[in-house]
């Protein structure tokens, strides 16, 4: 089958102008054979940006600006077409920044991405920014040293005013006899350095002797270091065995002592106690007194005189004195305990610190909180429960309470008596 010529002609000139489309939008930066996305960024304003400008991303090119156009509203803003290459996904939040691509101004869109895993799709609109032109940079950079300029100028203002003032005739004096002083203050260091150099070289061998005496004292260091190591650790572990020592039960009873005798004291020095009475009042000194010398002469007569007062004795000698060996003087309100621990911080009484140990008491005293085990009147089931204890409180001490108050435990121990 033949074609005429005019089919080939017309099949000609389609090609030619499909090649023509082409290229011109090739030229253009615009590939009609390659699949493309378009977004759209909304701008106050471009600042010289045109159509077909490059859009970049780390420095490749991905696209172009396709169209430009104002916002259908009043607002003034442009919306700008992006065209950008399918094969390049655009994450969520990223910002089409337009920058400045060369120095002769030419701009360009930066892709400044996110990183979110989301994507922009084709259409959507992408948050845009304008990067400072070239002007406001310089301005940016020029300003602060205006400003320091400006500071500088003010500060040598100021400079030149005090110089002014400093060099009239006499602050001129003032220097010239300040120097003067300088020169003095030179000459007699240079007197002293001489004397100095003097009295070095009287004393030269003093001084090598020193020297001496002072490597004489490093060298027995060095050599006995070891038993210089073994003294201080003796001291640290003396240190460590004195901050282990619970101090506070020792306070405590200081204390207390404390109380007692100035308690004691007022009692003595009233005229209510018979203490008192004793020291203070002259007839009942007189009295007992009187008393003590009529008791020695007729503790001389009986002596001398036995028979005469058999009839009379008034004393009972089928009467028999016991002594409570097992400990108790539940009668005198007194019971014992054993102190464990004392603490300036409280310690739960579920601690594994007491445990096997039974119900544990706590006594707050002058600051410290003392951990008592144990209430007995029975001395010697305190010291069973003390001997069961030692294994945790090896330190563990007997203390004795009268009426819910310390006492001294021998104090208490006087009244098994």
């Amino acid at each position: 089958m033949k074609y005429s010529k005019y089919v080939k002609l017309g099949l000609l000139v389609v090609i030619t102008l499909t090649i023509l489309f082409w290229g011109v939008n090739y030229l253009k930066g615009h590939d009609i054979f390659k699949r493309s996305s378009y977004y759209f960024v909304v701008y106050e304003r471009i600042d010289g940006l045109l159509e077909a400008n490059k859009v970049i991303m780390n420095g490749f090119q991905i696209g172009q600006v396709k169209n430009i156009s104002f916002a259908p509203n009043t607002t003034g803003n442009l919306i700008v077409t992006l065209m950008i290459d399918s094969d390049f996904k655009i994450p969520v939040n990223s910002i089409a920044q337009i920058v400045s691509s060369d120095i002769m101004g030419t701009r360009s869109i930066r892709m400044i991405l996110s990183g979110d895993k989301a994507f922009y799709q084709s259409n959507d609109t992408i948050p845009g920014a304008i990067e400072g032109d070239l002007k406001e940079q310089v301005s940016l950079q020029v300003l602060p040293i205006k400003n320091k300029a400006e500071q500088l100028l003010s500060t040598i203002d100021s400079a030149i005013t005090v110089l002014t003032v400093i060099f009239n005739e006499d602050a001129r004096e003032n220097l010239s006899e300040s120097f003067e002083n300088i020169n003095r203050t030179i000459e007699n260091a240079q007197l002293i350095t001489s004397d100095l150099q003097q009295i070095v070289s009287a004393e030269k061998g003093n001084i090598q002797q020193i020297l001496v005496n002072i490597e004489d004292i490093t060298s027995f260091l060095s050599s006995n270091t070891a038993e210089l190591e073994k003294t201080i650790k003796n001291l640290s572990s003396f240190s460590d065995t004195l901050s282990q020592i619970s101090v506070s039960p020792i306070i405590t009873n200081i204390a207390d002592a404390s109380k007692q005798i100035l308690s004691l004291l007022e009692k003595i020095n009233s005229d209510e106690s018979t203490a008192g009475l004793l020291l203070n009042d002259n007839q009942l000194y007189i009295s007992i007194t009187s008393l003590s010398e009529n008791l020695s002469f007729l503790i001389n007569d009986i002596q001398a005189n036995p028979k005469r007062y058999l009839q009379f004795s008034a004393i009972d000698f089928g009467k028999d004195y016991y002594i409570n060996t097992s400990g108790g003087v539940s009668e005198k309100n007194i019971v014992f305990k054993l102190h464990l621990i004392s603490s300036e911080t409280k310690i739960p009484s579920n601690s594994n610190l007491f445990e096997g140990l039974g119900e544990v008491e706590e006594y707050y005293a002058n600051g410290a909180y003392s951990y008592l085990l144990g209430t007995t009147s029975s001395y010697s089931e305190i010291m069973e429960i003390q001997n069961q204890a030692r294994n945790k409180f090896p330190e563990s001490a007997i203390v004795a309470f009268r009426n819910g108050q310390l006492i001294k435990l021998e104090k208490a121990l006087k009244s098994l008596k």
